[in-house]
């Protein structure tokens, strides 16, 4: 039997070479040229995860097709076009993808003070409150365009793509909508999640809540801690969105949600050194937090003391 001694370069192993193989057309040194490529871990550097498993793929299948094989006998021409099928397929798949590097995914925490607007890879547009984190990739490139709110309070206008939905995920709920405009709020205080329909239209389904659409005007309350939906409600939409234009809003508001909004309006910190069992009710629009402490120590028994690194707030 004889043996080839193969020399083997990347510029050896093209498209015209791997048809050959494909047809069965190859010399014993070419067949034994491709082989041995694929034996010596000659593909791309960089590979990433998915393109890995492709390449084992293609070896698995040359295993597969050669172990029921006596040695003495060659591959037939069908099973050299089954695997050369797969090689060039994934070969062109590696040198396509080698150049298009994977998404990045980005956790942006909107700065404390105004609202923050920014665009997205599709260009929809969406404006956060101060303090909110969300997280979505550099480039939307599956069948959806995901985006997560981690926490806070966002304004999504969508860029209309009835072939890619958009998806936003947050407390364990999904809202799924095409091209539409949206509130979320989701705080870490709350007990529910608001969402909140202004055009458009809009699913919504958790775990233990079935799919529920909404329609404009509508309000949806999900309840996080039983991942399901409490109600839905009509509600005024602009009084919803006053916080895009800055104001602060409280109409008997918890007491832990008002010192949320007001730590990431303000970028404060509060150590609460009492019960915060009573709501607040106010609007507030380009009021110092002096002044917005001050207003609630006057509606209130709440009391606040200045300390180095924080704001007490007792009674």
């Amino acid at each position: 039997m004889r043996t080839f001694m193969v020399v083997i370069n990347m510029e050896d192993i093209n498209g015209e070479l791997l048809d050959k193989y494909a047809q069965g057309k190859c010399t014993p040194t070419e067949c034994a040229k491709v082989e041995a490529w694929l034996e010596q871990d000659n593909f791309p550097e960089a590979l990433t995860i998915e393109q890995e498993g492709v390449k084992q793929e293609i070896l698995s299948a040359i295993l597969e097709k050669t172990a029921s094989q006596p040695k003495k006998y060659k591959l037939s021409w069908i099973t050299y076009s089954a695997i050369a099928a797969a090689v060039v397929f994934a070969l062109g798949f590696l040198l396509v993808n080698k150049k298009q590097p994977l998404p990045q995914n980005i956790v942006f925490n909107a700065p404390y003070g105004q609202p923050t607007l920014i665009t997205l890879p599709d260009s929809s547009k969406i404006e956060l409150q101060p303090g909110s984190r969300i997280a979505y990739p550099s480039q939307f490139t599956g069948k959806t365009r995901l985006v997560t709110l981690l926490s806070g309070e966002v304004f999504f206008a969508v860029k209309h793509d009835v072939t890619k939905p958009f998806v936003v995920k947050s407390a364990g709920g999904e809202i799924k909508v095409l091209g539409t405009r949206f509130n979320v709020r989701n705080l870490k205080s709350a007990a529910l999640m608001e969402v909140t329909l202004t055009q458009g239209k809009i699913s919504f389904q958790a775990k233990n809540s079935p799919l529920t659409v909404l329609l404009p005007g509508e309000q949806l309350l999900f309840n996080k801690v039983l991942q399901r939906t409490a109600e839905v409600v009509r509600i005024d939409t602009n009084a919803v969105m006053t916080w895009k234009s800055g104001l602060i809003k409280f109409s008997n508001t918890p007491m832990p949600q008002v010192l949320e909004t007001l730590e990431n309006r303000y970028g404060l910190r509060f150590k609460v050194s009492c019960l915060l069992n009573d709501p607040i009710s106010g609007k507030f629009e380009k009021q110092s937090v002096t002044q917005v402490l001050q207003l609630i120590q006057r509606a209130s028994d709440y009391r606040f003391r200045n300390a180095e690194k924080y704001i007490e707030i007792y009674k």
